[in-house]
Formats: C-alpha cells, sequence, structure tokens
C-alpha cells in the first residue's frame, strides 16, 4: 500500500459521501475505517513521531489530489475539490482522530493546515465522529422532531 492509497481515501468521494445521512454515517464510517484505516495507521507509524516527515506525507497527498484535479476538465475541478474536502471532513479527519496513536490525530491537524496553506479561502475544521453525529437533525419538512437543535432562548 502506497501513497495512492492513502489518496484513494479521498478520492473515492461518491461511495462515501451519499452515506454521511442521519441513519447510515456510523456504518459507512466503520466500513470507512476497516478499509483506510490500515493504511493511513502504517503511514502515520513509518514516520515516527517526526512532524517534517508527516509534513512531508500530508503536501504529497495533497500534491496527488492536486494533479489529478489538473487532469479534469476545468468545470469539474471545484465540485472534485469540495467532495475530496467533505470526505476529508467527514470520514477521513473523525477515522483518524479515532485512533489510538495520537500521531494519526496530529497527523489530521497536519493535512488540515497543509490545506488551507494550499487553498486559503476553502478552509475547514476537523472534530470526532459523535460530534458529526449528534449535528444530524431528525426532521420532516424542515420541522425538529428531537427538538435538540432548538435555541431556547430564541426560538419558544
Amino acid at each position: 500500500m502506497g501513497i495512492e492509497d492513502l489518496c484513494a481515501a479521498i478520492r473515492e468521494a461518491g461511495d462515501w459521501l451519499p452515506r454521511f445521512r442521519r441513519n447510515e454515517y456510523a456504518k459507512a464510517l466503520r466500513e470507512y475505517e476497516a478499509r483506510f484505516g490500515p493504511a493511513y495507521v502504517r503511514a502515520v507509524a513509518e514516520r515516527g513521531e517526526d512532524p517534517a516527515a508527516l509534513q512531508a506525507l500530508a503536501e504529497e497527498i495533497l500534491n496527488r489530489l492536486e494533479a489529478a484535479g489538473k487532469r479534469r476538465f476545468f468545470w469539474e475541478r471545484g465540485a472534485a475539490r469540495v467532495e475530496e474536502k467533505q470526505v476529508i471532513v467527514s470520514f477521513l479527519s473523525p477515522m483518524l482522530l479515532r485512533q489510538p496513536d495520537p500521531m494519526c490525530s496530529r497527523f489530521a491537524g497536519m493535512l488540515r493546515q497543509a490545506w488551507i496553506e494550499r487553498w486559503p479561502k476553502d478552509g475547514y475544521q476537523i472534530t470526532t465522529a459523535e460530534v458529526l453525529q449528534d449535528g444530524f437533525r431528525n426532521a420532516i419538512m424542515g420541522i425538529d422532531l428531537a427538538g435538540k437543535h432548538l435555541d431556547r432562548k430564541r426560538d419558544r
């Protein structure tokens, strides 16, 4: 497994983003983690605790993604980057934050920072899977059935 396997975890957005839904996200994340987790854990472990090596890995992943984006038609590039970012936010970063090796969490932050440096107007935040799962609304036609998304002071 090499750098292309790591990039596939981001590039295969079409397989994962449709599953970013309230009832399916937890299962999809487990499957994502089973498929791509070992490759990322191994890649991070191979670099040890060397921040420069982890930074180089983040840069290499983004270089490959950017090169693949340049091979697309120009009108497809923006949408592809949005999808890649969504996969990083919704699946890759939460997966890395769940790993027992603290360097995986650190790598998630380094990947985020490398993304922001490369595309400063297109940054993102990272968070845990639990926070993302808790953010799904249980609503019908915009009416919040659980009431947990209501602001008690504003929505009386």
